[in-house]
């Protein structure tokens, strides 16, 4: 999510949903200083279940990483209503990054030069970092579970094998809601993919959106194209057959799920918004080169990302869908953070270190 310049402003933010009209912010603004009208500071109770963690990436314009902005220089605003931050964190704190691998056939990689780079991003983490890896074809293979014991990790992903099928809407799921929900911390998910499902059955994109707006999981999808691939396997599969002179003509089969243009570009609008609602980001690449450029790249940017927490001061209702802006208080930079989260149920607690 990119920062909005301006002459006129002081700060950098990251982009977010609409605000909502001015009626709907006094309304907002109302309820909190009604509900703080109702009982004394001292007769506040805070849930701390409540709380709400936005992981936060800063760079200049020239990719730079900024790491030394302080608590001060924040602004947190839920629905264009200012937050007092409750939780801030810049240490380089660990992570458990889910590394997920699409291992259905494409001539973009070769599986050496998946394995290669996924080897080369795991071995660029810090040590006390920790890694799930994750395979999808038309099944979903756990090949380890979250480890930052680095044999573990090459067995695990020296284990990929390229097969059929592209379930790539159940691997989400299962990484999303099997996994790293359970763990506590910082996480993160690196899916390496087309972004094009063909075999997912119950897993659907919204309901992926929705938890992923749930969560403080941040999610950085490598997307390469296999438009091109597809159409040209679907013509050398195409039946073949002879006119009464002899003549050759090619009967195609309509085209199936995964291999329709519409399908690419719901692959790629999906993409963008979840790693734009999770403040992540989108790397594109062609060529093994630029692969693990952007492993190396979402490596760095792992170990320098800010931890805001808010406790928000209005009444959560369950199933309302909230917009989020991180504001700070430099100009001309890129902020990165979650722009807007889905209230399903109590929030995690405090962060541990």
């Amino acid at each position: 999510m990119f920062g909005q310049s301006n002459r006129a402003r002081n700060y950098s933010e990251n982009s977010a949903e609409p605000d909502k009209s001015a009626a709907e912010k006094n309304s907002a603004q109302n309820q909190t200083l009604e509900a703080s009208e109702e009982k004394p500071d001292s007769e506040i109770i805070r849930v701390e279940t409540d709380l709400v963690i936005i992981p936060t990436g800063i760079s200049e314009r020239n990719g730079k990483r900024v790491i030394n902005v302080g608590k001060e220089e924040f602004k947190i605003f839920e629905n264009g209503v200012e937050q007092e931050i409750a939780y801030f964190s810049n240490e380089e704190q660990p992570f458990t990054v889910a590394l997920v691998l699409d291992m259905s056939y494409s001539s973009v990689f070769k599986l050496k030069d998946i394995q290669d780079a996924a080897l080369a991003f795991i071995n660029q983490l810090r040590p006390d970092d920790k890694v799930l890896v994750v395979s999808f074809d038309e099944k979903t293979n756990v090949l380890c579970e979250a480890t930052s014991n680095r044999k573990i990790l090459r067995l695990a992903v020296e284990g990929t094998k390229i097969a059929s099928g592209t379930s790539f809407y159940s691997a989400l799921d299962i990484t999303l809601n099997e996994k790293l929900r359970q763990i506590a911390g910082r996480k993160a998910i690196v899916v390496l993919s087309d972004g094009v499902d063909t075999t997912s059955v119950e897993a659907k994109p919204q309901k992926i959106l929705d938890d992923a707006s749930e969560t403080d999981v941040l999610i950085f999808p490598i997307q390469y194209d296999t438009f091109d691939d597809v159409q040209k396997s679907r013509k050398e599969s195409a039946q073949i057959l002879y006119d009464e002179n002899d003549r050759p003509y090619t009967i195609e089969k309509p085209k199936a799920r995964g291999e329709r243009e519409n399908d690419y570009k719901n692959a790629g609008a999906f993409l963008k918004e979840i790693s734009t609602q999770t403040g992540g980001r989108v790397y594109r690449v062609s060529s093994s080169t630029r692969l693990t450029e952007a492993f190396a790249n979402i490596a760095d940017e792992l170990r320098k990302i800010y931890s805001l927490g808010y406790y928000p001061n209005i009444e959560r209702k369950a199933g309302a869908r909230y917009s989020i802006r991180v504001r700070v208080y430099r100009p001309n930079l890129i902020v990165r953070a979650k722009n807007k989260y889905l209230w399903k149920q109590n929030r995690k607690s405090l962060p541990k270190n």
